[in-house]
């Protein structure tokens, strides 16, 4: 019940609107490796590819949660695939942050629903093993209110891609 709260509560404070949100530039790799201590396991190995100096404009907090989350999810369900990667480049005037596991990927059906809140791919799963789905509805929210977007893709043959657009 705990846990239900606390991610009810992220939920909540992550919906705030672009307006609301103070942004300033964050360093990436700083940022990355800050994730990388908070939620790497030890069955897993996390690779961090980021130029140094590389900076989003972003809220501080908000960036670390999205991406805490997102490489939570990685070594969940991919953990023991292979190598997760959490990546960045600079694209034209944007800068493209890449999460991406050798895991089993999500059903393409379900890959549109991936952010919607307490949506789970497999409904199988109990919140002991499958959390509460409200995830990745934080991580879009969080990247939104940075004025960003978030989408997510099946890799082949296998695994899951989650990118994160900055203007």
């Amino acid at each position: 019940m705990s846990r239900l709260v606390n991610e009810l509560l992220s939920f909540s404070k992550a919906g705030l609107t672009p307006q609301e949100t103070k942004l300033a530039p964050v360093n990436l790799a700083a940022t990355a490796q800050r994730v990388l201590e908070s939620e790497a396991a030890q069955n897993s190995q996390v690779q961090i590819q980021i130029p140094d100096g590389l900076s989003v404009l972003a809220q501080p907090e908000l960036l670390f949660r999205a991406l805490a989350n997102l490489v939570r999810n990685a070594v969940r369900y991919a953990g023991e695939a292979g190598p997760i990667t959490l990546s960045a480049l600079r694209k034209d005037r944007t800068v493209v942050v890449t999460i991406a596991d050798q895991g089993p990927g999500v059903p393409e059906a379900s890959l549109q629903q991936v952010f919607d809140p307490f949506f789970r791919a497999e409904p199988s799963r109990s919140r002991d093993t499958g959390g509460v789905g409200l995830g990745l509805a934080i991580v879009k929210t969080c990247v939104e209110a940075c004025q960003g977007t978030v989408s997510a893709r099946n890799r082949v043959p296998h695994g899951l891609e989650v990118e994160i657009v900055f203007q």
